[in-house]
Parts: structure tokens; sequence; C-alpha cells
């Protein structure tokens, strides 16, 4: 059997213990509204039948960010280097030898770098700046797509995860047909600590009520998806809008 008196005997002792400095004053409307609030929680938990705790964790955006992270390795800053013709160039080298040629002779050119063999290897290094330049291009778009999707979600009050990371990171690349990028966990850690991004437990208390209405809301979405899978190849492409990716409200 419950006892009132005794839960706010023992919550006063929890309170003044963790806050022991705090003194009495005339209450303001602040506390009253908080009051109030403790009030209906209190009395819900009294009155419920059945209660689940449910613990959700999100990602946020945290302008305080702790980078203390045991998984997270910095980013590999040392250059990476290509071997053309059995040279071996920097990215940097070789956007230095593509703008240089564009303004010079080629004898010029092999004056100032004498590992230059000829216009057929001055050719490779052209090909391996445009295809790195357009890579890392690509990997750009990826992240600020990722990140704009996590700011709006955040906005929207829509729990974000790490497998959400992954899946719209991956949406991206196969758009942009980046089809080697896979999401790695390394990559999402790294996209993290980027853009200061932590987990954040979020506590809900639901009562039965809630439960069974949850579970009739997902059962509802599942009739829905399947009814919509078996009516979509009645139509064309034009006839078919993704509210997802609209502006209409």
């Amino acid at each position: 059997m419950i006892n009132v008196n005794n839960i706010l005997h023992l919550f006063d002792n929890l309170v003044r213990r963790k806050y022991p400095l705090s003194s009495h004053t005339e209450p303001s409307s602040q506390d009253h509204e908080l009051a109030d609030q403790l009030f209906q929680l209190f009395d819900q938990l009294l009155n419920v039948a059945e209660l689940q705790v449910d613990n959700i964790v999100t990602l946020d955006i945290n302008a305080y960010y702790d980078d203390d992270d045991e998984e997270y390795q910095e980013e590999n800053k040392n250059p990476i280097f290509y071997d053309i013709d059995g040279t071996k160039y920097s990215y940097d080298t070789m956007c230095a030898v593509v703008e240089y040629a564009k303004s010079h002779s080629f004898s010029s050119l092999r004056s100032r770098y004498k590992r230059i063999k000829s216009k057929q290897h001055l050719q490779r290094i052209r090909k391996y700046v445009k295809d790195d330049g357009t890579t890392f291009q690509k990997l750009q778009r990826i992240d600020e797509f990722v990140y704009a999707e996590l700011v709006r979600a955040r906005e929207s009050y829509i729990p974000m995860h790490d497998f959400d990371i992954k899946r719209l990171a991956i949406k991206k690349a196969r758009e942009i047909n980046l089809n080697s990028f896979t999401a790695s966990h390394h990559w999402i850690l790294n996209f993290k600590h980027r853009h200061h991004i932590s987990s954040r437990k979020i506590t809900k208390l639901m009562t039965k009520h809630h439960l069974e209405d949850r579970n009739e809301i997902l059962k509802s979405a599942e009739n829905f998806v399947k009814t919509v899978n078996e009516m979509i190849p009645k139509y064309t492409e034009d006839h078919i809008l993704n509210t997802d990716q609209s502006s209409f409200k």
C-alpha cells in the first residue's frame, strides 16, 4: 500500500540532500507553475494502473560538446600519396602541377617539376586531380546534407540516431553516384565530432493507455505502408508525391 506522506517525506529528504543551500523565499509564479506540473505528474503516478519508463537515446547538437570519446580517433591529416608511373605525388603537389601547367609550356613545367616524364604523365596527374577533387566535393555534399537533415529533425523534435546518420549519408551518396561510400563507423564518429553531436537520453513516463495508443498507431502505420505499396504500381511517377520532401504543410 502506497503511503503519500511517506513519499512526500522521502522526496523532501532527496531534494534537501541534492540542494542543501536552498533557502525559503516567497514563491514566484515560476515556482507555482513547476509545483503544479510536479503535482500533476505525482497524481498520474499514483493513479495509473500500469506505468512504463521509456528511455529514448537521441542525437543532439551541443554547443558545449565534450570530445572525450574513447572511440573517437582524430582524422588522419597526413597527406595521401598517389603513384603515377612509379613517382609518388601528394594531392596538393598534383594540384600545383595542374595549376602551373595552365599558364606555362610543357618544357617550362618539366624544368620546374623534373619528375614529370611526359605529357601522358601530366594527363594522368590531371585525371587524378579531377577524380579526387570530385570525390572530395561529393563527400562535402554528403556531410552538408546529413547535417541539414539532423538540424531539421531537431527543430521538429524528431529523435535521431547513429543509424539515421548512416542511412542519410548512404542515401545521398547513391544520389550523387558515390557508390563506394559506405558511411563507416569511423566516418560517423568523425562526422559527429566535426559538428559537436552527442547522444542524449530522454526519459518518458507512459501509462498503459498511452502504450495501447502507441501500439494502435504503429499498427495503423504498418497497414498504411502496406496499402500504399500495393497501390503505387497502379500509378506513374508523375502522380506520386513524396510529402516528406515537399513544402506542403
